[in-house]
């Protein structure tokens, strides 16, 4: 992960900026934003095009545990449940 020099939504909109995608859980856990929907939709407002694609909650747990250690129930089928994923269109 880059540096994160501000905290909350900045450091979120920044993370985004940055060439990173982000999920909801993503942005609760990195930056402990509770609605990273907010901060998507302050980026569009700035004009920026974001784009936005469903993913399986398996790759996204992926992701994450490549920076913080995060366990789901056992019995949690992981794999069949679909997030949303952002990231900014070049």
């Amino acid at each position: 992960m880059n540096k994160i020099v501000h905290k909350g939504n900045v450091a979120l909109e920044e993370y985004v900026l940055k060439g990173n995608r982000i999920s909801i859980l993503e942005g609760v856990l990195y930056f402990g934003v509770s609605n990273p929907y907010e901060a998507i939709r302050r980026l569009k407002q700035k004009g920026f095009i974001i784009k936005k694609s469903p993913v399986t909650m398996a790759k996204i747990l992926t992701r994450i545990n490549k920076q913080l250690k995060v366990d789901h129930f056992k019995n949690l089928p992981i794999s069949d449940i679909n997030m949303h994923e952002w990231w900014l269109s070049k």
